[in-house]
């Protein structure tokens, strides 16, 4: 998907909402991940989802700088999620082409986090 030009992406529907749908499943085990670790960890585990990687943060699990942006795809997760019709193509496109390494960082740091415990 990131050889696709930016109107390549927003036009082509099937292309699209399957970037849509892998994306969300990235976030959510994302979340899932960071919910199990909180929980195990003996950290309150938030109500919220988008309140998972600041407390991941807080406990020194992630960065701050990392949850923050980790923190915005949950934001955007929820409109996949329960506002379809409001999602914005042209930033999701903008995650796929720029952020999609901070799920190899989040992974990194994760890995790290369980070697220490």
């Amino acid at each position: 998907m990131r050889k696709l030009t930016r109107d390549e992406f927003v036009c082509d529907w099937i292309i699209r909402t399957s970037a849509e749908r892998n994306f969300q499943v990235a976030i959510q085990a994302a979340l899932d991940i960071g919910s199990i670790i909180l929980a195990a960890s003996g950290a309150q585990t938030p109500g919220e989802y988008r309140d998972i990687f600041p407390a991941l943060a807080d406990i020194g699990v992630l960065p701050q700088e990392l949850a923050s942006r980790l923190t915005d795809m949950a934001s955007f997760r929820n409109v996949l999620v329960y506002m379809y019709a409001d999602v914005d193509p042209e930033r999701l496109f903008e995650y796929l082409h720029g952020d999609l390494d901070d799920f190899a960082g989040f992974a990194s740091y994760i890995g790290q986090y369980l070697e220490r415990v």
